[in-house]
């Protein structure tokens, strides 16, 4: 019964410090790391290592280069498998996403929609169909058209 109690407990603790770990604050320290380690991605695989180690940083000058790595992955559609399979991680798919939606990101998205719907690899449609719904590009509106007449 000591033992039940103690499993018990253990696992309270443990559920109670998984909050506290996603709220965990960044340092200038590691917004500093954040930033060099960010500058450095060139692949799916670093920029994956990068949020894991930073994800806490993610704001301000740290949450633009990370729009900007992923920018950069996402218009050159490498290996595109890969982050396909790495975001099957359902957070770290709402990163990419959240990333990929930001303001800052407006000016690729048209190009990466395009790649997406082009060049999909054959066994990732699924994630190239969400990929586009997410970047889709916003319905162009003619500003010059005559306004109707009311009759």
């Amino acid at each position: 019964m000591n033992t039940r109690i103690a499993t018990l407990a253990l696992a309270g603790l443990v559920a109670a410090a998984l909050p506290a770990y996603a709220q965990k604050e960044c340092t200038k320290a590691e917004a500093t790391a954040a930033e060099r380690a960010i500058d450095r991605v060139t692949t799916y695989p670093t920029l994956n290592k990068a949020w894991k180690d930073y994800r806490h940083c993610d704001k301000g000058a740290v949450d633009e280069l990370f729009t900007d790595a992923i920018l950069r992955l996402m218009v050159e559609w490498k290996n595109v498998e890969t982050v396909a399979l790495d975001t099957r991680d359902p957070e770290y798919k709402q990163f990419i996403h959240r990333h990929l939606q930001s303001e800052y990101a407006k000016d690729d998205r048209e190009s990466i929609y395009s790649r997406a719907k082009g060049s999909c690899p054959m066994t990732q449609g699924a994630f190239c169909a969400e990929l586009m719904e997410v970047v889709k590009p916003a319905p162009k509106t003619d500003l010059l058209a005559p306004l109707p007449i009311a009759k």
